[in-house]
């Protein structure tokens, strides 16, 4: 049990600052370049992780439609939202915007497809974690809209996809090797993107300092390659409802690195609307935690 909370504590942390280091780099480095970098770390280091394990590769590529999905609705997508979404708003917000992908998944699965029952806890669970994110984004902001709004959009449409991506993923792909798995839609994801570079910006023009190739190295490794390897570690041996406690910590973690790191400012009316994210978050799974 300790190991799975400490690697619970590390996905939160490492997802979570991510935001904070993705943020740092977009100041002299495309977006696209950016994540496609990132990608490129991340593969190679699944790769040889998988020659390390003796891992059969050859056995994933029946599920490539799904794993294509994956890379597409999963990452791709969701990195772009990301990092575009990162140059109109701070690290720390956009990490509290990771809590609508768990808020959307319910609406699907419930609402939608009516595989969860709907409660009075978990409809108020869903209301208070979209009153907690008014109170992070401001209500200030959403009215006057601009380019703070317009990059909150971008982030919560990105975790939007991100969760019916989760809907999805798990339909097309079956009895797979989760490292087998990440490593092919990784990989997928990496030649989208250094594709999509190439054609939006000039990667190779751009100047990367030493610092700018440490923190993609960093992100490429830590919250990406490591990030995905301890997340299904965590659903295999804990299951997926403490696997999916992970959103619950993202916010305060990445709230932590980007006053920190980032040295962004924060005030009280958002850390309230954390708060009341993280407890409707509670409430939607409450039901679910007395079931296991």
């Amino acid at each position: 049990m300790l190991v799975n909370i400490l690697i619970l504590i590390y996905l939160a942390a490492a997802w979570g600052g991510a935001f904070s280091l993705l943020k740092y780099n977009l100041r002299t480095i495309g977006p696209v370049t950016e994540m496609a970098a990132r990608a490129i770390v991340a593969f190679v280091a699944l790769l040889i992780l998988c020659l390390i394990l003796k891992k059969d590769l050859r056995s994933g590529i029946k599920n490539w439609p799904g794993y294509l999905v994956f890379a597409l609705l999963g990452i791709v997508q969701l990195w772009l939202a990301d990092a575009y979404g990162l140059k109109y708003i701070s690290s720390g917000l956009a990490s509290v915007m990771v809590s609508v992908a768990p808020l959307t998944t319910f609406v699907i699965t419930a609402v939608v497809l009516r595989d969860d029952k709907i409660t009075l806890s978990n409809v108020t669970g869903l209301l208070l974690g979209l009153v907690g994110l008014v109170l992070v984004i401001g209500v200030d902001n959403i009215v006057s809209g601009g380019a703070e709004l317009l990059g909150v959009a971008l982030v919560v449409g990105g975790f939007m996809l991100f969760a019916l991506n989760g809907v999805l993923a798990p339909r097309l792909v079956k009895r797979a090797d989760p490292i087998i798995a990440t490593t092919y839609y990784i990989g997928m994801s990496t030649v989208i993107l250094i594709v999509l570079a190439f054609i939006i910006e000039a990667p190779l023009q751009m100047k990367w300092g030493l610092d700018n190739i440490a923190v993609e190295i960093i992100v490429g490794l830590i919250p990406t390659a490591g990030g995905f390897v301890g997340f299904y570690y965590m659903i295999k041996h804990a299951g997926p409802l403490f696997a999916s406690t992970t959103f619950y910590l993202m916010p305060i973690f990445g709230m932590l690195f980007a006053v920190v790191y980032m040295g962004e400012k924060t005030n009280m009316l958002q850390m309230v609307g954390i708060g009341v994210v993280i407890l409707g978050l509670y409430l939607i799974n409450r039901n679910k935690m007395k079931e296991s």
